[in-house]
C-alpha cells in the first residue's frame, strides 16, 4: 500500500504513532450530492472538502489488494438511526453510485495531513439490517471494484419480461420465445 504515499504521510508513518482514519465519498445525484463522512473524532477537511464526524460511519471490511483483474469488493456499514441513509436505500437512489474510500493521517493535533484512495468502486448490494433484541438498525453497502461488470452483456434482449421492464403492458416480444428458434442454414 506505500506505492502511492506522499513525503507527507511516509514522513508520519516513519515518526511513530500515526492515528489514521477514513474518508467515505458516496456521489449521489442531486439534491443530495456527493456525501462525505469520516469515522475520525472530529470533521476534517481535505482538498478543500469537510468530511463529517458525525458517527453515521460504523466500519469498513476488509480490503484487499492485488495485481490480478479479480472483482473484489468491500462492505460500508453506516448507522440507519439517521433515516436519510434508509430513505436513500428504500428510494433506490444508490444503484451505481460512485464510492470512494481513502485513508487519512492525523498529526499530533489531530489535523488531517495526508490521505491516499484505498478503494474506489460502485455500490451493488445495499441491504437494510435490524437487530430488534439490541434495537440496532444499520446500513450496508456493498461496493465492488471496476470489474464487477467485466462479463456484463451490453444492451437488450428480446424477450416478453425484458421488454415489460422498460414498456409495462406492452405485449410485442410476448411469444418471442416461439418466433426465434434455432433455424438450420444452409444445406443439411
Amino acid at each position: 500500500m506505500t506505492r502511492d504515499l506522499d513525503a507527507q504521510a511516509q514522513a508520519a508513518i516513519a515518526a511513530g504513532i500515526v492515528p489514521m482514519v477514513h474518508l467515505v465519498e458516496l456521489e449521489l445525484d442531486a439534491p443530495a450530492g456527493t456525501i462525505r463522512m469520516t469515522d475520525a473524532y472530529r470533521d476534517q477537511v481535505w482538498n478543500g472538502h469537510t468530511y463529517v464526524r458525525a458517527g453515521n460511519l460504523l466500519g469498513i471490511s476488509e480490503i484487499s489488494d492485488s495485481a490480478a483483474l479479480t472483482v473484489s469488493e468491500v462492505t460500508v456499514t453506516l448507522n440507519a438511526v439517521n433515516q436519510a441513509w434508509t430513505a436513500l436505500i428504500l428510494q433506490e437512489a444508490y444503484i451505481d453510485r460512485l464510492l470512494t474510500i481513502k485513508r487519512g493521517y492525523l498529526d499530533a493535533n489531530g489535523a488531517l495531513v495526508s490521505a491516499h484512495t484505498l478503494f474506489v468502486g460502485h455500490v451493488n448490494r445495499p441491504a437494510i439490517v435490524e437487530d430488534a433484541e439490541s434495537g440496532t438498525s444499520t446500513v450496508a453497502l456493498t461496493v465492488g471494484n471496476i470489474w464487477v461488470d467485466f462479463e456484463r452483456k451490453p444492451g437488450r434482449t428480446t424477450n416478453h419480461e425484458h421488454q415489460q421492464v422498460y414498456f409495462p403492458g406492452d405485449r410485442g416480444f410476448e411469444f418471442a420465445a416461439e418466433v426465434f428458434k434455432d433455424l438450420p442454414w444452409g444445406r443439411a
